[in-house]
């Protein structure tokens, strides 16, 4: 079982968390073809770089070729918002808090963007400017773009959080809550990263730390003052139940996009679980303040204690319009389960009908629960534990006459077992170049054969 360990002792912003999960050998290039397929004019570009003597990755968002303004250093000083640059509904300003994007947490960095372009002082302080762009925009962008499900699940998910936050802070409606355009950018650059990354490395557990936060005196944003944490932050640490803790730098360590990825990805908080440690990883913020080393560390490894965890639901539907069940698969993977079918039985007096069966951990179970009995006709349901083996799980792509192809590999004991192309990504290429989909799929696999070695 791959599992990966973030310690956050340092705080998370959505550039640390790339940074350490390429570091740890998520692929780049699936990665942009990930951010790319959002929006064209983003990239990731990373360097070698250190913290208090550590050396570590720092992954760089760039639109259009340059590096987004939130990656390039400025020479603010004080308590000006560690993260910067949170593209959100309207803190603004230095604290970096609003439900878009921010860099460098822990940085003691004032440079802001929030309800507008906040440009902040060494203070934090900051003014706003720029179009905005709504939630229902970047949602509907997220949905319609070409990504692996389980990218756009993770991706949606941490977007859905940061808007609920922003909604909460400002007592206003999640559909309502506006990103600042260039902000939004960069947040959909890191946040569909982070979704990519994490698939690419196909970790099936992830396990948080004590997430610290920063503390110290108020900031200056758009609205006027700002505690720390900011009440975006604290929104979103409250709903994932996560264990927090002050920190010891007198600024934000953890930006409301780092605090909605942890939320996203975590199954669960606490200290390094036992493994055999195969990879691991160091993402940088932009700044390098002097209490702290403003890294983020991941460790990845493998375990054969794997917890009872796994669970099978099972309920037999006989009067369910077959025309809703795939809509109904959909919900169930995209509430978490690992896998769902159908198997048709034929259930007394002759009555025609599906055993519907899922695959679920213990974290997504009450989710997948709610979707079979409230999406079914079920009102009751089995549920029993299993043992299962999975092969170690990554990707790659691969171009064929410009279009991007997403690879499965698949390997056993170190082995590759299994090379395979993304058939949703084989059915788009074929309506792009006009060709049959038999012999797209054809190019595709002669194309992964490298893969095998």
């Amino acid at each position: 079982m791959r599992i990966a360990w973030l310690d956050c002792s340092a705080g998370a912003s959505g550039d640390m968390l790339l940074g350490a999960l390429l570091s740890a050998g998520a692929d780049l290039e699936y990665v942009n073809a990930a951010v790319a397929a959002v929006d064209p004019s983003l990239s990731v570009t990373v360097t070698t770089t250190s913290r208090h003597q550590i050396a570590a990755t720092k992954a760089t968002v760039e639109v259009h070729g340059t590096p987004h303004p939130e990656n390039v250093p400025d020479t603010g000083h004080g308590q000006g918002g560690a993260a910067g640059g949170d593209a959100g509904h309207g803190q603004g300003g230095g604290a970096g808090e609003g439900a878009g994007h921010e860099h460098d947490a822990g940085a003691g960095h004032g440079h802001g963007h929030g309800h507008g372009h906040g440009h902040g002082d060494g203070a934090g302080h900051g003014h706003g400017h720029g179009p905005t762009r709504p939630w229902v925009e970047v949602r509907r962008l997220l949905e319609e773009a070409r990504l692996d499900d389980a990218v756009r699940v993770r991706a949606l998910d941490t977007f859905g959080r940061l808007a609920r936050a922003e909604a909460s802070a400002h007592g206003v409606e999640p559909d309502t809550v506006h990103f600042h355009e260039v902000g939004a950018l960069d947040a959909i650059a890191d946040i569909v990263g982070v979704a990519a990354a994490a698939v690419s490395l196909g970790l099936e557990r992830v396990v948080v730390s004590t997430i610290a936060l920063g503390g110290g005196t108020q900031v200056r944003g758009q609205h006027g003052g700002i505690p720390i944490p900011g009440p975006a932050v604290l929104h979103l640490v409250a709903e994932a139940e996560a264990p927090v803790i002050g920190g010891t730098a007198p600024y934000e360590m953890t930006t409301p996009t780092g605090a909605a990825l942890l939320a996203t990805l975590a199954d669960e908080y606490g200290m390094m679980p036992p493994m055999r440690v195969t990879r691991t990883g160091v993402g940088a913020g932009g700044r390098d303040p002097v209490e702290v080393p403003n890294l983020l560390r991941v460790i990845v490894g493998e375990t054969t204690d794997r917890p009872a965890t796994e669970l099978v639901y099972e309920t037999n539907v006989d009067d369910l319009d077959p025309r809703l069940w795939p809509p109904v698969l959909s919900k169930l993977l995209a509430a978490g389960a690992a896998d769902a079918w159908l198997t048709p039985i034929l259930m007394k007096k002759g009555r025609p009908a599906h055993t519907l069966s899922v695959l679920v951990t213990s974290t997504n179970a009450a989710a997948v629960r709610w979707v079979i009995l409230t999406e079914t006709t079920a009102i009751g349901l089995r549920e029993y534990p299993i043992s299962k083996h999975a092969a170690d799980r990554e990707f790659s792509t691969i171009k064929l006459d410009g279009q991007t192809i997403s690879v499965k590999i698949a390997r056993y004991d170190g082995q590759v077992v299994n090379v395979q192309p993304e058939y949703d990504d084989v059915v788009a290429a074929a309506t792009e170049l006009g060709q049959p989909v038999k012999l797209v799929l054809a190019r595709a696999i002669a194309a992964a054969e490298s893969h095998w070695n």
